[in-house]
């Protein structure tokens, strides 16, 4: 598993306290890594397991060993529901099973999950196990994360002015990313936006910025604003997080080695759309972003299923960036839109101008 091979203290410690089994295999299906989860499971502890097949542990004809088959044949992030686990070593047991790829070596990651009974008891543990390990990534990204900010600040005071904005970019990302990382162990998710009046060319300006500092530094951005439109009611990190979504998969879909990936954003005025409220309409009119790349298009099969969770073409992808972007836009009492073409996407954010008071706090 890469993240064992790389040594990342923070990763095995968040690996080793998940509540569920993690098991690492190499693309011959030998396992490389189990959490303390997986030791139970297996009834073997990670120093018996560790180099030796998985078959060595389960029956060749278990219905682990053909999803794992059906996993690396069809590529990408795949799950099932309530496969049997189960050996002269182990009791059965049903289990909810995750396999998603893990580096370029051919490497697999599965996670596997109990199939419970919808029980208030267990359904407290699970949200109190995931609460402490939010509470722990927090404490371990806030430490270094302020080391990094202060350094930047430090560096500020001699930098030369050519210096400065990418400075001070590191120093507004890292204020971004602590008050994601305060939402999160607060058990605060995308569902629950603080909204205040915005300029969103302002939020769009911070994303291509930090694009251009780092997966879109070879990429043409072509930015065409609307100065006219009025600032509107959005929770600025909230937006700054769907935008920068966008203009990543964007550029992803964009690149290869013969083209220079092209991405424009834009905005403007849509007239004609209804929000729907609980009281009726709220709002008669649309801001629009749109982000549009010189890509191939999303594969047609593809389309219906692009927002879904977990769902992704991307070889090691996790399928999460445009499901959390579906899920701002519901928050915030807006839509996102898929346009597609063979001469590339173009994924369109519409958020409400006219807003009931009240409508996001």
């Amino acid at each position: 598993m890469t993240v064992a091979q790389d040594g990342s203290a923070l990763v095995l410690r968040v690996l080793d306290a998940m509540p569920f089994a993690v098991i690492g295999l190499t693309r011959r299906e030998t396992v490389t890594f189990v959490n303390p989860a997986a030791e139970a499971l297996l009834q073997r502890s990670s120093a018996l397991v560790r180099g030796r097949p998985l078959t060595e542990l389960l029956p060749e004809d278990s219905p682990l060993m053909d999803f794992i088959t059906r996993a690396r044949r069809e590529g990408g992030v795949m799950s099932a529901r309530s496969i049997r686990i189960a050996s002269p070593h182990i009791a059965p047991v049903d289990m909810d099973v995750t396999a998603s790829p893990d580096g370029e070596d051919g490497g697999l990651v599965l996670t596997l999950m109990p199939v419970r009974q919808v029980q208030d008891e267990s359904k407290n543990a699970e949200v109190n196990a995931f609460a402490q390990i939010a509470r722990m990534l927090g404490h371990e990204v806030k430490n270094p994360l302020a080391g990094i900010v202060g350094a930047a600040q430090l560096l500020a005071r001699q930098a030369r002015d050519d210096q400065q904005a990418l400075l001070t970019l590191i120093r507004d990302e890292g204020g971004r990313i602590t008050r994601i990382v305060d939402r999160f162990t607060a058990f605060e998710t995308f569902f629950s936006p603080r909204a205040r009046i915005t300029n969103v060319h302002i939020v769009l300006d911070s994303v291509i910025d930090l694009a251009k500092a780092s997966f879109g530094a070879n990429t043409r951005f072509d930015l065409q604003y609307d100065p006219s439109l009025p600032e509107i009611e959005v929770d600025p990190d909230h937006l700054h997080e769907a935008a920068l979504n966008l203009v990543k998969n964007a550029v992803e879909a964009a690149s290869t080695p013969s083209r220079q990936a092209r991405v424009s954003i834009s905005t403007r005025y849509r007239a004609g759309f209804r929000f729907a409220g609980r009281d009726g309409p709220r709002a008669r009119g649309a801001l629009e972003i749109a982000v549009t790349d010189n890509g191939p298009g999303v594969p047609e099969q593809t389309v219906p299923r692009v927002f879904e969770p977990f769902f992704t073409t991307k070889a090691g992808g996790a399928g999460i960036g445009l499901a959390v972007v579906a899920e701002i836009m519901q928050a915030h009492g807006g839509f996102v839109v898929l346009d597609n073409s063979v001469s590339g996407a173009s994924l369109r954010l519409l958020f409400p101008i006219a807003r009931q008071k009240g409508a996001a706090k």
